[in-house]
């Protein structure tokens, strides 16, 4: 069931039991008129004197004679003060349920030989269709339906062992499709108030509210334009804050000193471009770049001017990439560039014009020129693990600053 408002909910388990109430006599009435049918057809026509109370006929005699005691004391019985919180009112409807069930059970052993369910659907199905209760306690009683019905059938049902077996599969199915009609039925029976209910609520009120703005037309017009300030006011407010949304998700992904795209950012588009490479059939290359001896720049000149140099780095290198690639700040001095529909040789290539574009480009407000070293790998064919294409520009990117430093290594 959706989850509802407190008083909703009260307000349906109020009202169950009166639900119940209503059913149960009309199911009681009319399973007392089937047991006093039939008991008075057989004691009238003798058979109960002259084949005794336990012959197969009248063993559905004692039967419905059972559901209609049960059906009597529906009808006679007053829970009276005993019953007076609604919790209290439903467990004694679930028990009244639950007493029809050993019948249902005794009917469906009854009718094994005939291969007949009309006895356990004739009290099974109305309580799965007319009871209300929670829905695992619908399923529990037709559940306990079965549990009266199987040792019945079992030991008493006159079937050898294969047509026992498909007698108690058959009313097993019943069972569950008596199962979910209850907890279908319990489901929809609890939206369609829960609904009705919240309606009604707010019909009230705005019934409430049109009385009042009906009795005063200055306050009519007040209170439309102050509904027309506010709409405004909504509208305004709606679209700031989906640009605001926007830009939280861009600075999400988004690197804060540089301006390019963070880890994160970098990751979920390396996964998007790898399934993309995947599916088509494309080229995908990736560069790792790292700044030469940046280390001693923060150390000599300061940590903000490292920064203005990081920035500005990060802004020549995206204003060389293409459009479609991606910039990203890895992590302290490391960048990567992820180049959808490229080779590594292209990339490689791509990565020496930049290098040879920046390598000694006095940078930041200290005017610090510095080099940087990048290893370039492509995705290849046995590639499982779009992070198989990082390890392999990160080796290459080692390999470049173990021969020397500002220069473009190929995995």
């Amino acid at each position: 069931m959706s989850a509802t408002s407190d008083p909703a909910q009260t307000a349906y388990l109020a009202q169950r039991p009166g639900v119940n109430a209503h059913w149960r006599r009309r199911f009681a009435l009319a399973l007392l008129c089937v047991a006093a049918g039939l008991g008075l057809s057989h004691f009238l026509s003798g058979s109960l004197r002259a084949d005794g109370a336990l012959a197969p006929p009248e063993r559905f005699v004692l039967v419905f004679a059972y559901l209609g005691c049960i059906a009597l004391l529906a009808l006679l019985a007053d829970p009276g003060p005993l019953a007076r919180r609604a919790r209290v009112r439903t467990l004694l409807d679930d028990a009244w349920m639950a007493l029809l069930m050993p019948g249902a059970g005794a009917l469906a052993t009854l009718d094994a030989t005939k291969g007949d369910l009309t006895g356990y659907l004739l009290v099974c199905l109305p309580v799965a269709i007319f009871h209300s209760t929670a829905p695992a306690r619908a399923v529990a009683l037709q559940l306990f339906a079965f549990g009266c019905a199987a040792p019945g059938i079992v030991l008493y049902g006159g079937l050898d062992n294969g047509a026992t077996a498909l007698w108690l599969s058959v009313v097993g199915a019943c069972t569950a499709v008596f199962a979910y009609i209850a907890v279908a039925i319990e489901t929809g029976r609890h939206n369609a108030f829960i609904t009705a209910y919240e309606l009604e609520l707010r019909s009230a009120a705005l019934t409430e509210a049109n009385a009042r703005l009906e009795s005063n037309n200055r306050k009519l017009e007040l209170r439309t334009a102050e509904l027309a300030r506010l709409n405004a006011d909504l509208e305004e407010s709606s679209a700031a804050l989906e640009t605001a949304n926007k830009r939280l998700e861009e600075l999400a992904g988004t690197d804060p000193l540089t301006g390019v795209a963070n880890r994160r950012q970098l990751f979920e588009a390396i996964a998007r471009e790898f399934g993309r490479a995947r599916r088509y059939g494309s080229e995908l290359a990736l560069a790792v770049i790292d700044l030469d001896d940046f280390g001693p720049i923060n150390k000599r000149h300061g940590v903000i001017a490292g920064d203005e140099v990081l920035a500005e780095f990060a802004a020549a290198l995206r204003a060389q990439t293409r459009a479609v690639d991606l910039v990203a700040r890895y992590g302290g001095e490391e960048f990567v560039v992820l180049m959808p529909g490229c080779a590594a040789g292209a990339a490689a290539q791509l990565l020496e014009r930049v290098r040879a574009s920046i390598a000694g480009v006095p940078l930041g407000s200290r005017r610090i020129a510095l080099t940087f070293s990048a290893g370039v790998a492509e995705l290849a064919a046995d590639d499982t693990d779009p992070v198989n294409v990082v390890h392999r520009a990160d080796a290459a990117l080692r390999r470049a600053k173990a021969g020397g430093k500002n220069r473009v290594e190929r995995s």
